[in-house]
């Protein structure tokens, strides 16, 4: 039980990095259209 507990939250942590991880992505491409403009 301890066990999935803890995989549960494994899973809720790598999908926060996911999330952040598309943040910045966006946040690159609006700087490089911001420059281009």
């Amino acid at each position: 039980m301890a066990k999935h507990k803890k995989h549960e939250r494994h899973k809720e942590l790598d999908r926060r990095r996911k999330r952040r991880k598309e943040r910045l992505k966006e946040r690159v491409r609006q700087a490089i259209a911001a420059k281009k403009a």
